[in-house]
């Protein structure tokens, strides 16, 4: 199978550190987290505010002085400021860390598992390895989020070096190693083939995390209280949420073209029912590029399955079927 290897400019990064980060997190997060292990398995989870609006939308490991949070850009300060109002005589501490890693992806053959993280690296090249959801896994895909301080920029062939003696990669394996917007477009366009959200671009902290329609990841309705909980509790009861993110399909668009970001999606001529986030072409790794796939808020009567809608690109209808709900 080919490998990518795409360098990524950034992540959010931030570290809770203090002897009370645990209960911080624990009151601020729509997972569970207390239970988390050094060196285990991490969550996917929602920061949320007081209104159950999310804040940020993370993965968190534990780590020897408290936990790790890695997400989309633009996260970190918004995140470390709720930590701070939040915390009064705790010893909770955090530190947006962005600016100190370099980061590059490893997509391959589901080589690590979902959530896993890993030291790799010999000598001075030591680098953290997390396996993250964002490619999915019903595709004989996995992928590594890589993490390498500033300080230890890697060559192309010292990362695969790396990765060769750790196993990640095998001798036989053929990979190709992007960045820039190269690697940025492959990024999106695999994660959008998987379905997954991307905080800052399909949706922001405007939205309830029921809307981002990832509840089984996310959401541990067992944990207690923490903030903005009455809210989510209250929508998962009531199942009142009337517009979430789901995967389309778009059909009959015209040669070379793309909707544009916001594109909107009407049913019966008028009713608007949608409006897709990110599109991109679908890219398949042995493979010519594949469908068209867009990730977009449907409305409630288009929440099933096959659901269509019909959009405008070029001046030209389209077809938008919800091809994951």
């Amino acid at each position: 199978m080919a490998i990518l290897i795409l360098r990524i400019p950034s992540f959010s990064v931030l570290d809770l550190v203090g002897k009370d980060a645990a209960a911080i997190l624990h009151n601020l997060t729509s997972n569970e987290i207390k239970s988390l292990v050094v060196g285990g398995p991490g969550v996917e989870t929602f920061i949320t505010n007081v209104k159950g609006k999310c804040i940020g939308h993370v993965l968190a490991f534990r780590t020897e002085e408290g936990y790790r949070l890695i997400g989309a850009a633009g996260q970190s300060d918004a995140i470390a400021q709720q930590m701070d109002r939040y915390t009064i005589r705790e010893d909770a501490t955090p530190q947006v860390l962005d600016d100190q890693f370099d980061a590059c992806l490893v997509v391959n053959g589901n080589r690590c598992e979902v959530l896993s993280y890993q030291q790799i690296g010999a000598g001075d090249v030591q680098l953290h390895a997390y396996g993250v959801p964002w490619f999915g896994s019903d595709e004989a895909r996995g992928g590594m989020l890589i993490l390498s301080t500033k300080a230890h920029h890697l060559s192309w062939d010292t990362l695969a070096e790396t990765l060769s003696h750790a196993g990640v990669l095998q001798a036989s394996d053929a990979f190709a190693a992007l960045d820039g917007t190269s690697a940025n477009t492959h990024f999106h366009a695999l994660r959008i083939a998987a379905a997954y959200p991307w905080f800052g671009i399909d949706f922001d902290d405007s939205h309830l995390p029921q809307e981002v329609n990832r509840e089984p990841e996310t959401i541990s309705f067992k944990k207690g209280c923490y903030l903005g909980q009455e809210t989510i509790a209250r929508l998962d009861a009531l199942g009142q949420v009337q517009k979430k993110l789901v995967q389309w399909s778009i059909e009959n668009l015209p040669e070379g073209c793309l909707p544009e970001v916001d594109t909107k999606l009407f049913a019966d001529g008028e009713k608007l029912v949608g409006r897709l986030t990110s599109i991109a072409q679908e890219i398949l790794l042995d493979q010519e590029n594949g469908r068209t796939l867009a990730i977009g808020f449907a409305r409630r009567s288009h929440f099933e399955l096959g659901a269509t809608a019909t959009g405008m690109v070029a001046e030209h209808p389209f077809v938008a079927k919800v091809e994951r709900a």
